[in-house]
C-alpha cells in the first residue's frame, strides 16, 4: 500500500508575513528590530558578495548561516518581551500546504496526514507499524479472500449523520470508479465484490489473497451524501469522522481545524490545531522562536540547532525516521536511460560531506527507500562509495567522454528540479557541484512546491529530489516501480520497467506469509539498488522544536502527525 509520499495552489495569502520584514505581527519591538537588523545585514551582505560570483558554494552559504545566526541572537535578546498565549489553539509549522483534503485523493505526505486526522479509517497503524481497528469493532476472515467487517457503533461524522456501512462501500466504490480518478484505485483493483449485510456490517471479497489489504483500509471513511454532492469541492471542505473537524483551508497557506468533541476515541487536548505553510525553514525557525507557532516538525537546519535552543524556551526531541530523501530519474529520458549514468551520479556524490556539513548527525546514509526500521528492509545491500574516479570510468564508457580532461566543459547538461525550500536548494547546489567534477553540467532549478510536485506527478522532469514519509508497507513497491502504473496516471513517476520486478512486487502482493514477504522484496531492493530509478541519499532523523509551554509532545518513526491529538498547552 501507500502510505507514501511530499503539494497545493493558490499562493496569494501567506500568514505572518509582509512585504519588507520577517514578521508581521503588530504586537512587538522584536518584530521591528529584527526587520532593521535584517534589512541592515542584508544590504552589507550584498554588497560584501559582489565579488563572491566565482568564489565556489560554500561562501554563498556560511554568508546566510551567519545572517540567520544574528537574527536568532537578537531574539534570544528580546525574549523577555514575548507576549503570553491566550488561547488554546496549537499553531504547528509547515514548509508545503496540501494539494487536497481528500483522503481518497491525498498522496503528498502533509495531504496525508492531515486528511487522517480529520477522517479515520477502517484500521490504522501503531508506532511500531502493527495494523490495528480503528472505525471496525471486529471483523472475521471466513477464506483468505472473504472479510466481514463490523462497525463501530454510534460514530457520527462531524456533521452529526451516522457512520454507516454504506458510507465505507461508498468510499471503496468512489475509489475504484473512473471519475474520482483516485490514485488508491491500484490499491483497491484487487476487490471482486462489496456487500452491506446491515447499517454496521459489510462483507468485502477479494478476488485473491492480498497480503496488505488491512493496511489498504487505513484510507478515511467518507459521508456518501456530502462526498457523492460537492464532488471535486470535498478535498477543500471534507467531513469526516477523525479528532479534528475542518473550519478552514487555504491552499498553501493555512489549515485550520477544531477539537471534534464527540469523537469517540482520545478527544484533543487543544481546542484548536492550526497548519500554517511557511515555506522558508528558517522563518519558521525564527516565529518558532518569537512565539507566533508552537512546534515544528522536521524541516529545521541542522546547523542552527544548538543556537535555537540556547533559547530557554524552546524544547527538543530527535529519534529515528522511515523518511528517505532520494534522487529521482526520468528513465525516458535520452541521457538518464543510461543505467552507467545514473551508476556514475551515484559515485559522484559525497553523501557523507553533505550529512556531515548539512545535518550534523541527524541524517544516515541510505541504500534503499525502505529503513531499516522496516521490518521488511534488506539489510544486506551494500550502497554506492563515493568514487568520482570509478563515475568518469562508467561516463566514458556510457558514451560521454570528457571534452577537455580537468577544463570547464561539461560532457552533458541535466536540469535537476527542486523546491523554493531554501535547504533543499542549498542541497541540490551541492550535489550539482560535485557532479560537476566528474564533468556532468548541472542546472538547479527550484519550482514552487504546487508547479514543483506537480511536474514530478507527470513525469515532466530529469532529474529530481523528494524525501519520503509515511513508507511502512513495502507494498508501495509496487505502485513506484510497476509497470501498470507509469505516470501521469500512477506513481510510477520515473518510468521504471522491469519484468522481474513486476512479477516480483505482485508476487509480494498476494503472498501472505511475512517471512516470505520479506524475502520478495529483499530482492526487490536488490535490483532496484543496481537498476537506480531512484538513488536512496539519506535517513533523516525526525526532530521537533517546540514550545515549552507544550506537555506531551511524542514522535513516530513515520513522522505521522496524530500524535498532536496527546499534546497539551499550557497558559504562559
Amino acid at each position: 500500500m501507500i502510505f507514501c509520499g511530499k503539494y497545493q495552489t493558490n499562493p496569494e495569502l501567506i500568514p505572518f508575513r509582509k512585504p519588507g520584514g520577517f514578521f508581521s505581527s503588530s504586537n512587538d519591538l522584536i518584530g521591528d528590530h529584527v526587520k532593521t537588523a535584517s534589512r541592515d545585514l542584508t544590504d552589507r551582505i550584498t554588497a560584501a558578495a559582489g565579488g563572491l560570483k566565482n568564489a565556489g558554494m560554500m561562501r554563498p552559504l556560511s554568508l546566510r548561516f551567519g545572517l540567520l545566526v544574528c537574527l536568532i541572537s537578537m531574539i534570544l535578546s528580546f525574549s523577555c518581551s514575548r507576549s503570553a498565549e491566550t488561547d488554546f489553539t496549537l499553531r504547528v509549522g509547515i514548509p508545503n500546504g496540501p494539494v487536497t483534503l481528500d483522503t481518497r485523493l491525498a498522496t503528498d505526505s502533509y495531504g496525508i496526514m492531515i486528511s487522517r486526522l480529520i477522517g479515520d479509517g477502517l484500521f490504522k497503524l501503531t508506532p511500531n507499524f502493527e495494523v490495528v481497528p480503528n472505525l471496525v469493532e471486529s471483523y472475521e476472515q471466513p477464506s483468505e479472500t472473504i472479510y466481514i467487517f463490523r462497525i463501530r457503533e454510534g460514530v457520527k461524522f462531524h456533521n452529526g449523520l451516522p457512520l454507516t456501512a454504506e458510507d465505507v462501500e461508498y468510499t471503496y466504490k468512489s475509489i475504484l470508479g473512473s471519475e474520482l480518478n483516485s490514485p488508491f484505485k491500484g490499491a483497491f483493483d484487487r476487490v471482486k465484490a462489496m456487500e452491506v449485510l446491515s447499517p454496521t456490517s459489510i462483507r468485502i471479497e477479494l478476488k485473491e489473497p492480498y497480503a496488505p489489504f488491512l493496511t489498504v483500509l487505513g484510507i478515511g471513511i467518507v459521508p456518501k451524501k456530502i462526498a457523492s454532492e460537492m464532488g471535486e469541492g470535498f478535498g477543500t471542505a471534507p467531513v469526516g469522522t477523525g479528532p479534528y473537524k475542518l473550519i478552514r483551508f487555504v491552499s498553501d497557506s493555512i489549515v485550520e481545524l477544531e477539537a471534534n468533541a464527540e469523537y469517540y476515541g482520545e478527544i484533543p487536548k487543544t481546542r484548536k490545531l492550526t497548519f500554517d505553510v511557511i515555506k522558508d525553514d528558517n522563518v519558521r525557525i525564527l516565529k518558532l522562536m518569537k512565539g507566533e507557532i508552537d512546534l515544528v516538525q522536521n524541516g529545521i537546519p541542522p546547523m542552527l540547532i544548538d543556537k535555537i535552543l540556547e533559547d530557554p524556551a524552546i524544547k527538543m526531541k530527535s529519534d529515528t525516521s522511515v523518511v528517505v530523501t532520494y534522487l529521482g530519474f526520468n528513465l525516458s529520458d535520452p541521457i538518464l536511460k543510461n543505467g552507467l549514468v545514473r551508476g556514475a551520479i551515484a559515485h559522484a556524490i559525497d553523501r557523507d560531506a553533505i550529512i556531515g556539513h548539512r545535518f550534523k548527525g541527524l541524517a544516515v546514509k541510505a541504500n534503499s527507500i525502505l529503513a531499516p526500521e522496516n521490518w521488511a528492509y534488506n539489510s544486506e545491500l551494500r550502497g554506492y562509495d563515493f568514487d568520482p574516479s570509478q563515475a568518469k570510468r562508467m561516463l566514458d564508457e556510457a558514451g560521454f567522454p570528457d571534452p577537455d580532461g580537468d577544463g570547464p566543459g561539461k560532457r552533458f547538461v541535466i536540469v535537476y528540479k527542486t523546491s523554493t525550500v531554501k535547504e533543499r536548494i542549498d542541497i541540490a547546489q551541492m550535489i550539482a557541484h560535485q557532479l560537476g567534477d566528474v564533468g556532468i553540467g548541472v542546472r538547479v532549478e527550484p519550482y514552487e512546491w504546487g508547479k514543483f510536485y506537480g511536474d514530478i506527478r507527470k513525469g515532466n522532469f530529469q532529474m529530481y529530489s523528494l524525501s519520503w514519509s509515511l513508507l511502512t508497507e513495502p507494498d508501495m513497491f509496487y505502485d513506484i516501480c510497476h509497470t501498470s502504473q507509469l505516470a501521469p496516471k500512477g506513481v510510477n513517476r520515473n518510468r521504471y520497467s522491469d519484468p522481474e520486478v513486476d512479477d516480483l512486487v505482485l508476487l509480494g502482493r498476494v503472498t501472505m506469509d511475512r517471512a516470505r514477504r520479506k524475502e520478495i522484496y529483499a530482492r526487490v531492493q536488490q535490483i532496484l539498488l543496481q537498476d537506480l530509478p531512484y538513488l536512496p541519499l539519506w535517513y533523516e532523523k525526525n526532530v521537533v522544536l517546540y514550545r515549552d509551554n507544550l506537555i506531551g509532545v511524542t514522535l513516530r518513526p513515520d513522522g505521522d502527525l496524530h500524535t498532536l491529538v496527546g499534546v497539551e498547552k499550557k497558559k504562559r
